[in-house]
């Protein structure tokens, strides 16, 4: 341990600069950084994008999918608060490395944020899904010393004990730099196969972790990839379709240690397919059910739906799960077909009705805009959505992200114009109405129905609040009713009249 705070790991703001503030555990970087300390080095962790203190606006399909533009527009604005708050938590800290995380939607704040710490003269890592994307691309950008291809632990630590020895870095696997007239990418570090090799997200590295609710701090990730290869889905490059699990005990061990620090009864699992292996599953639930009874807690997951059947279903629901969330797309078999999801929509159908057998709160998420797509399949997406009844859906508009099958298509078809510099990204994202990318629809056609389904699912989003009251409501007990009744009535008392 040097003394000094070796990297301050930084997540970009998104959502804050459109006006709201989601809450989701960076768990990337909060591993990294934890593995990191444990292995004698001194790192903290700044997400950038919650701040729950704010007040920020509550956000459903509509209000976000409006909202781009002020991503756009803050982006550029010297005077908005959270740079100022940014460049002050990096002189404070004073790291010797700034390392960010940069995803195609965050790409542009990331980058603000590297220009920061450069003025700083502090040296710049980076790593995430957009670099491993552009692979050695990312080293024509000036604003960035060093980085990181493919998992982070093991070269980010090799990265460290080596620095700044550049005999030694310069072969470093995973590691990619320019010095001089010299440029060096050494590909993806390997695959980490055991996971348990890694030691749990600690959530006291958080430079703001008062920011959070309970709920936040509990996002667990239980698995890295996916098996899938949906052509939106910028998995398929970064992952090849492969998945790394943690094993049942290694996760309820994060559990056991977050209701001890935090007593929380509730968490959320992040994977893109939590319900990929389904033997994992079961014998997941099997260990919760052991460990703490049944129902001890509540949580969630993502799910593919021809990844569950009655049985996963039944499993799930004993160990506590009461909410699954969906990825449909798409109200049309043909439209699902050419996107590679792997799903009919009769397999939808049965999946929303075993999950509603097992009372479950059912999320579904749907896509408008294919490039493909006609008039009659969002027609379609609509009638479907009006016919499984989901209790909430998650909307978004297509956004070609690089490295995705769709994303190639729309420049083979011209419509988009490949930029190295992705400045398209500032304007759109995957909750926006100024994307427009398709071959058989007119921009007014497209925006008359968007704004079709956009009430519509907005409409649904917004009696989500007690319709999830009413769902809780039925599994509690009459003293619980009013404890918790109690409890709302505090908390609505102190924020008006704090």
């Amino acid at each position: 341990m040097t003394g000094k705070l070796d990297i301050l790991f930084i997540n970009p703001p998104y959502e804050r600069l459109k006006g709201f503030s989601l809450g989701s555990l960076p768990n990337g970087i909060l591993g990294l950084a934890t593995y990191l300390n444990k292995e004698g080095y001194s790192t903290l962790v700044y997400d950038a994008d919650t701040n729950a203190d704010e007040g920020l606006l509550a956000y459903n399909n509509k209000n976000r999918a409006e909202s781009q533009d002020e991503y756009a527009k803050n982006i550029d604005d010297e005077n908005h608060p959270v740079w100022a708050e940014i460049k002050e938590t990096i002189e404070r800290l004073d790291p010797r490395f700034v390392g960010i995380t940069l995803m195609t939607p965050t790409l542009h704040s990331g980058l603000k944020i590297a220009r920061i710490a450069k003025e700083l003269k502090k040296t710049v890592l980076v790593g995430g899904p957009h670099i491993n994307i552009i692979n050695e691309k990312a080293l024509e950008i000036d604003r960035i010393d060093f980085a990181f291809f493919g998992e982070a632990e093991y070269s980010v630590t090799e990265f460290l004990n080596s620095y700044p020895d550049i005999n030694k870095l310069r072969n470093l696997k995973g590691l990619g730099f320019k010095n001089g007239p010299n440029t060096y990418y050494n590909g993806f570090s390997d695959r980490i196969d055991n996971l348990d090799e890694l030691p749990h997200p600690d959530r006291d590295l958080l430079v703001y972790k008062e920011r959070y609710q309970v709920i936040g701090l509990s996002t667990i990730m239980a698995s890295r990839g996916c098996p899938f290869k949906c052509s939106f889905c910028a998995s398929v490059p970064i992952w090849k379709q492969n998945v790394a699990f943690r094993s049942p005990e290694h996760i309820v061990e994060e559990i056991k240690s977050l209701h001890f620090k935090y007593k929380t009864k509730a968490f959320r699992f992040f994977d893109d397919t939590f319900t990929a292996k389904k033997s994992n599953v079961i014998k997941l639930c099997e260990v919760l059910i052991n460990v703490f009874g049944d129902k001890f807690f509540s949580w969630s997951c993502l799910s593919k739906v021809s990844a569950i059947d009655d049985e996963v279903l039944s499993w799930l629901r004993r160990a506590g799960c009461n909410e699954i969330h969906l990825g449909v797309e798409s109200g049309s078999d043909k439209i699902l077909k050419r996107m590679h999801k792997g799903i009919t929509l009769k397999q939808v159908e049965n999946a929303v009705h075993l999950s509603k057998k097992h009372n479950f709160w059912v999320n579904t998420f749907f896509m408008i805009g294919i490039p493909y797509e006609t008039l009659e399949d969002m027609r379609s997406t609509i009638t479907f959505i009006k016919k499984i009844k989901p209790d909430s859906i998650n909307l978004c508009t297509f956004t070609p992200y690089p490295g995705t099958e769709l994303y190639d298509y729309c420049v083979n078809r011209k419509l988009i114009q490949h930029d190295d510099n992705y400045e398209m990204f500032k304007y759109v994202g995957h909750h926006s109405t100024s994307n427009y990318f398709l071959e058989n629809v007119s921009r007014d056609d497209y925006k008359e129905i968007l704004d079709e389904i956009l009430n519509l699912t907005s409409s649904i989003s917004n009696a989500v609040t007690i319709k999830k009251f009413c769902y809780r409501v039925k599994s509690l007990t009459l003293e619980k009713l009013k404890r918790k009744l109690k409890l709302k009535i505090k908390i609505l008392y102190s924020r008006c009249f704090s």
